[in-house]
């Protein structure tokens, strides 16, 4: 794993979300200039699991920059925890969703 590479990814999705390094280090409960440092060392699975939640990303994305299947990924994680019965209505509007393109 390249670390500066996934600094940079980590950079990009702040900037995309519109926030700083140290408001994404309050919201996921680092230390001041954790995330900084990683350019030049590897995190911990802990923290950068909480990073790429907060995100909206997936920890494979930040460490390989593979987006593939991404958002499926992301999808299914936000969907744990739903009943059967709300999972069976998103499934269907997703097909809904599919039958219209």
């Amino acid at each position: 794993m390249n670390s500066y590479e996934m600094y940079e990814r980590i950079q990009k999705l702040i900037s995309e979300k519109g926030i700083t390094v140290a408001e994404l280090e309050r919201r996921v409960g680092v230390s001041n200039a954790t995330i900084s440092r990683w350019q030049k060392s590897i995190p911990s699975a802990d923290k950068l699991q909480r990073v790429a939640k907060e995100l909206g990303t997936t920890m494979d994305y930040l460490v390989t920059g593979n987006e593939e299947d991404t958002q499926s990924k992301i999808i299914a994680r936000e969907a744990s925890g739903l009943t059967d019965s709300q999972v069976a209505l998103i499934r269907n509007m997703i097909k809904e969703f599919k039958e219209r393109n």
